[in-house]
């Protein structure tokens, strides 16, 4: 049988469009013209050093070459033309490529190329940087006497089952860099994890020692310090080139985030913190200072249909350093869960934790209920009456393809309180119903998630059942890890009359996700003013009104406190002008009777009717 196997040595060049999908989706017509004009480019280019291309995947070029010399010659110039192609002014979308070039055994097949040639080459493609061009040391051993390029080397990587050493070629001095080789032992890690662990420890034992002192104020900075390795999950880059498939990258993204939120010895930030990074373009070397973040995970979608490719890389941020780089391929996208459980492990054990998948992590396993959950997520996190409708209707279609998902019922709950907060409910008390009954399944059948728990005990709360509510904590506390958990058990702390235990697990959640949903911002800063820190408070308050929010309501809640505070230490003027901009938002106060009502539901109800009481003088209309 191996005689009819066609197999050679094949120099293999892989181009590939960085952020492809972004462009398409901020213009598609004009990154199409730009991608064809770059295709034209590089067609040129080829035809030069006579490589020629054996496949094509969306925005991906895999070519080959009969010389190494030749391929690295036709990449280098490729960049080149497209760094000139960018700089012109006529230029709408400027496209960046990565390239990677192996020597290797290939087999052809029905005129296709494959085997480990074409696999390494693709993994230095998505290795390489931007503008870059990553070689194996095959190539590089044939170019280096034969020309006058600057390389650096970046040692021996290992990709699943490939071993490579490789090399960056320097377009450019600042395409230096440093990529962890493959570790003879993983001591040092396990030792710099236990020393961070070791240090944390000592910096939270003082913060708690300082807070029960009562010196909360000075010691709220404290409470920004990490006390375990931190992680931060970037969105992950659909570079398909089709929009339909964005739901996979979202999908990816989220699954990751809950599955290394499992893990006690792991702190992770929240998805809004990575979009909020990607949006505003912030380098890494500020992510450490203004996250605290250790560790970033950076992935990409590639290919078509029936030929995906899932890129992950870790970087240590402190040190500059890829740690480690894992390409998984699928072709049937039933099978990307069993690459999200792959991830999620491959991370952990990169890190030297222990962990074991719990197989019940993700909301569906089903990829068309999944899809329907992340659009319909989508939806509702846009917090407006039509996009609440929408995001009922999607998921009401899921729970047709699953009516037994009391996950997907969860959300729905919160879809029915949404409405009912956003003031388009025709019928409050049926939604409210609505709510905790989903909230109530889904608790019941997931007892070991913390969402549904706390969901169901704000509930309570709302309808005086704290006696009941207030149980629930000693089984919801160990089980919230990811940021929205922790904010929702904050909430019933605060119901129940534990404010310092709120204070302390909000700050948690806005160290892990500042960017998360204003709704956190908003208890935090009432719970700060009811502890009677109206310094920090105060800080907190005027920094967050000089943000923007998604959500009028905390805004408005932020003025309010403002007013209470001012008066409570005599600054009528003040505390006069700050009721009058929550006024002017909410056109005649009723905000500020919405907030009293809905936090009435506290235990300790001495606060709001404090509130009232002081905000009275202001014009407050009486209940």
């Amino acid at each position: 049988m191996n005689s009819e196997i066609d197999r050679k040595i094949a120099v293999i060049f892989v181009a590939d469009v960085v952020g492809y999908s972004k462009h398409m989706e901020k213009d598609e017509n004009a990154t199409i013209k730009s991608y064809n004009a770059c295709e034209k480019i590089l067609n040129k280019l080829l035809k030069k050093y006579k490589g020629s291309v054996f496949n094509t995947a969306g925005d991906s070029v895999l070519a080959e070459f009969p010389s190494a010399v030749n391929a690295v010659e036709c990449g280098v110039d490729f960049q080149n033309e497209i760094k000139k192609r960018n700089q012109s002014d006529k230029t709408d979308v400027k496209l960046e490529f990565r390239l990677g070039i192996n020597m290797g055994d290939v087999v052809k097949k029905e005129g296709n190329l494959i085997g480990d040639g074409v696999n390494i080459a693709a993994r230095l493609e998505a290795l390489a940087q931007p503008n870059g061009i990553t070689i194996s040391k095959s190539v590089y051993d044939f170019v280096v006497p034969k020309t006058k390029m600057t390389f650096n080397d970046l040692g021996v990587q290992k990709v699943k089952q490939n071993e490579f050493h490789a090399f960056d070629i320097l377009l450019d001095p600042s395409q230096k860099r440093t990529l962890k080789t493959k570790p003879k032992s993983n001591m040092p890690l396990i030792g710099a994890i236990a020393a961070a662990l070791i240090i944390s420890f000592l910096c939270f034992s003082f913060y708690f020692s300082d807070f029960y002192k009562g010196s909360e104020g000075k010691s709220s900075e404290k409470s920004l310090t990490a006390d375990m390795p931190s992680i931060l999950v970037m969105p992950f880059e659909n570079q398909t080139g089709k929009k339909e498939n964005n739901f996979v990258g979202e999908g990816f993204t989220s699954s990751l985030i809950n599955i290394l939120s499992q893990s006690k010895k792991l702190q992770i930030h929240s998805s809004s913190t990575g979009e909020y990074i990607k949006e505003n373009k912030i380098p890494k070397e500020e992510i450490k200072n203004l996250y605290n973040v250790e560790y970033i995970l950076n992935g990409s979608i590639q290919g078509i249909t029936n030929n995906f490719r899932v890129f992950i890389e870790l970087t240590d941020i402190a040190n500059n350093e890829i740690l480690w780089t894992e390409l998984f391929k699928f072709k049937n996208i039933d099978d990307i869960f069993e690459i999200m459980d792959n991830l999620g492990v491959s991370v952990l054990r990169e890190l030297n934790l222990k962990f074991s998948i719990d197989s019940d992590h993700l909301i569906s396993r089903n990829p068309k209920v999944y899809r329907k959950y992340i659009m319909a997520q989508a939806a509702y996190q846009r917090n407006n009456p039509e996009d609440n409708y929408k995001s009922e209707k999607i998921y009401k279609e899921a729970l047709e393809l699953e009516p037994s998902n009391s996950r997907l019922k969860y959300f729905l709950g919160w879809v029915h309180w949404q409405r009912i907060n956003l003031g388009i409910s025709s019928d409050p008390e049926d939604d409210f119903s609505k709510a905790y009954q989903f909230s109530l399944e889904a608790m019941e059948k997931n007892p070991d998630w913390a969402s549904p728990q706390a969901q169901v005990a704000v509930l309570e709360g709302i309808m005086r059942k704290h006696d009941i509510a207030c149980k629930r904590l000693p089984y919801m506390r160990p089980l919230a890890r990811t940021v929205e958990d922790i904010s929702l058990v904050a909430i019933v702390e605060a119901i129940c009359g534990n404010t310092d235990k709120s204070n302390l697990l909000f700050e948690k959640s806005l160290r892990l996700g500042p960017h998360y949903s204003s709704w956190v911002k908003k208890y935090y800063a009432i719970n700060k003013t009811r502890s009677g820190d109206f310094e920090g408070a105060k800080n907190f308050l005027e920094k967050q009104l000089r943000q923007k929010h998604s959500w009028d309501g905390a805004e408005r809640t932020f003025y309010i406190m403002l007013a209470y505070i001012n008066v409570k230490e005599g600054n009528l003027k003040k505390a006069k002008r700050f009721f009058e901009l929550q006024k002017e938002k909410d056109g005649i106060g009723e905000t500020a009777k919405q907030f009293l009502s809905d936090n009435s539901a506290s235990k300790d109800q001495s606060f709001y009717i404090d509130v009232v009481e002081t905000l009275k003088p202001l014009g407050l209309p009486e209940n």
